[in-house]
Order: structure tokens, then sequence, then C-alpha cells
């Protein structure tokens, strides 16, 4: 019995070892939503890397916003942006048109087709719907700060574009597509959000029970929260103390100034 083992052992290791020559493991996957190759020899290549990286900030940016300012108009803008990366992705597989060739990092990486690019028709489609709603209903920004923030929305959004030609992931056709169909959507997604709230579906949405029990509010088009907020704080610096007496909660507030 004791020299069946060795001799089980040994048998099994063959076949395993046979098995891994037929069946080879397969690479590990990997997440391309981050995942940017680079040369690494270029310096600009690794700031062009960073910056392409834009559109995944600008969606923890909308998420932040979403769950802590619970405001209608972000969230529209937010649907929005999704209907439009929806677009891209159906628009890819009609086209089918091949990302340009640089060896065989594409290959390796998997990207799928690149017309048109979902960079530059994200950023597009932000930067679009951002100038029109700050242009045509954000009453309470100074002609100053539309205009800083405009010219700002548009440098980001050419320099990304620009990221994914300098880093081979798209080629120039594939870009002004890509920022052409992001204008259209945009455009276009602005002018529905001003006709459900001249529907008033807006307003249902905010009466409903769903919208009031997440206290979803429709502000952002004529207050500046953060302007608003820092005059309530410095109108009397309040320090909230609180403190447990006799079994019952109390709140004391004690102004600093």
């Amino acid at each position: 019995m004791v020299s069946i083992i060795p001799t089980a052992t040994t048998a099994c290791t063959t076949v395993q070892t046979l098995i891994d020559y037929q069946c080879p493991p397969l690479p590990p996957a990997s997440l391309r939503f981050t995942h940017v190759y680079y040369d690494d020899a270029d310096p600009w290549a690794h700031i062009m890397a960073w910056i392409s990286l834009a559109p995944q900030t600008l969606c923890i940016v909308y998420l932040t916003i979403i769950f802590s300012r619970r405001e209608i108009e972000t969230i529209m803008l937010f649907v929005g942006q999704l209907a439009s990366e929806a677009a891209n992705h159906i628009l890819k597989r009609i086209l089918r048109e091949e990302r340009p060739k640089y060896g065989t990092m594409s290959d390796r990486n998997n990207l799928g087709f690149g017309l048109p690019s979902a960079h530059a028709q994200f950023m597009a489609f932000y930067t679009t719907y951002l100038c029109l709603w700050m242009f045509l209903r954000a009453h309470h920004f100074s002609a100053q700060k539309r205009s800083f923030r405009a010219i700002g929305l548009l440098l980001l959004t050419l320099v990304v574009s620009y990221s994914r030609v300098y880093l081979f992931y798209h080629t120039w056709k594939q870009v002004l597509l890509g920022l052409l169909i992001g204008t259209i959507t945009g455009s276009g997604w602005f002018v529905i959000s001003v006709a459900v709230r001249e529907l008033g579906i807006v307003d249902k949405l905010l009466d409903s029970a769903l919208f009031q029990w997440f206290y979803v509010k429709d502000t952002s088009h004529y207050r500046s929260f953060v302007r608003d907020e820092y005059a309530q704080w410095s109108l009397g610096r309040i320090s909230y103390i609180t403190y447990f007496s006799d079994k019952k909660f109390y709140v004391e507030e004690r102004k600093l100034r």
C-alpha cells in the first residue's frame, strides 16, 4: 500500500502536466476602464496617458455630486451622458473601423473598434451641454465666470481628444467624428432637458415619493450652493455640541463670533 502512493502521485502529476500543455492558462484579464498604454521613454506620452483619464474622472465627479448635492440637473446630465456612451457603443459596431495599428499592442489589449472615439464624444457631450446650460440657464453666473469655464472646458476637450491620437488609440478621423457626435448629442440632450421642464415632467418627478425620499431638488440653475453655504456659515460660525443627560439627547449651539 505504501508503494502505491508515490506511484499514484507521479501519475497525477503527469496527467496535470499533459493538461497544462494541451490547455495553457489564459492570460490575466485587464480592467480597461483605467488601463492606458503609453511609451515609457516618452515623457509627453506619460502626461497624455493621465489626461486621457479625464472621462473616467468625470464619472467619479458625477456620482460624487449626485450623492452629495441631489440636484435633478446633474442627474439629467449624467443620464444623457450614459445615453451618449450607449450610442457610441452601437455606432462602433455598425461602422466597425479598426484602430490604428501600433505593433501588437492593439491585438493584445483587445480594444475593439475605434470609430467614433468614445473619449472625444464623451468630452464633447459634456462640454456642449454645460456651455449651453451656463449661457442659457445659469443666470446666477457672471459673464466672466461663464467665459472662463467655457474656455477651460473647450481646452480640456481638445487636449483629451489629442491625447487619444498621440497615444495611437485613434486616428484623427475617429476623434473628429467623436467630437461631432458628442456635440450633436449634447445639444440634443439639452433641448430635451429644457422640454421636459416646460412640460412639467421635472416637477412631477420632484413631487414623487421616491425623489422626495432621496431629497432630490432643483436649484442649480438659479443659485450657487457653494456661495449660499459659505454665506450661511459666515453669518456666525456656530459650534454644535452634543451630549447626553438623564437618558436624553441634547444639542447645544455656541457661536464662535
